[in-house]
């Protein structure tokens, strides 16, 4: 009698161990995106891949959903796939289209907004694993900008000699400037800045022009840039063109 009651046992408690889990587990185990500092822009269509890992799982039906975190409707895109067991399983790219958020994270200029969204699986009606993040979301009609319009200079086949003391003047538009904002232009060659001027406090949009002085050390055509950037508020690197001027000997 004991020894058929041990068997029993046995049999049982194998079973125990071999049984599948209830409903088995699924957790999303990789979630490829374009994150942080990269960018998104209004409409554009960005590609979310979601890698699951599961085991002791019945055959099941398990669906991707990308879901909104901040503001309905929740889903947006997907995919489905049948599985059973163990083992990993890579959706197929989910493609979703990026728009306008709602939400303006610190720290970050007024033109970029957080997109918070949710890799969630289901399994029917039931949340088996979920995932948030985060995607950045640039604005373009609110993005600043700093364009050079027009440079003055001496023009060849116009010439200027060594030594000679020449004028350049930067013609700049601007738009979408926050209260505040200062633009710096300057005039560079191969050895450096050679000089720069600062705007007063700007802000929307409107037109600016740099005054400045250059003198030629050598004799020949000399290359030059002129560039645009912001000493406050936040803009991206400005506007940049190159110009080049004639030097003779004096």
């Amino acid at each position: 009698m004991k020894e058929k009651y041990h068997a029993t046992v046995v049999c049982i408690l194998f079973l125990i161990t071999i049984a599948p889990a209830l409903g088995g587990e699924v957790k999303i185990s990789t979630l490829q995106y374009p994150g942080s500092p990269e960018t998104m822009t209004v409409g554009e269509k960005v590609p979310i891949v979601v890698g699951i890992t599961y085991s002791n799982l019945e055959e099941s039906t398990l669906s991707l959903h990308l879901a909104y975190a901040d503001f309905p409707p929740r889903f947006q895109s997907g995919g489905e796939v049948t599985l059973s067991g163990s083992g990993t399983y890579l959706f197929p790219p989910a493609e979703i289209m990026v728009p306008a958020s709602y939400s303006i994270p610190s720290g970050w200029p007024e033109y970029i907004n957080e997109w918070h969204l949710k890799a969630e699986i289901w399994k029917g009606d039931k949340l088996r694993s979920g995932k948030a993040f985060t995607l950045l979301v640039e604005n373009p009609e609110n993005k600043p900008e700093a364009k050079i319009s027009s440079i003055e200079y001496v023009v060849p086949p116009d010439t200027i000699a060594v030594g000679e003391n020449s004028l350049v003047k930067v013609h700049a538009a601007y738009s979408n400037l926050q209260d505040g904002t200062k633009i710096e232009a300057t005039i560079r060659d191969g050895s450096g800045i050679l000089d720069s001027g600062l705007s007063r406090k700007l802000s929307g949009s409107g037109e600016v022009t740099f005054t400045m002085r250059i003198t030629p050390r050598n004799a020949g055509f000399w290359d030059l840039e002129a560039a645009l950037a912001t000493v406050s508020g936040s803009m991206p690197l400005g506007d940049k063109k190159s110009f080049r001027i004639n030097v003779v000997s004096g």
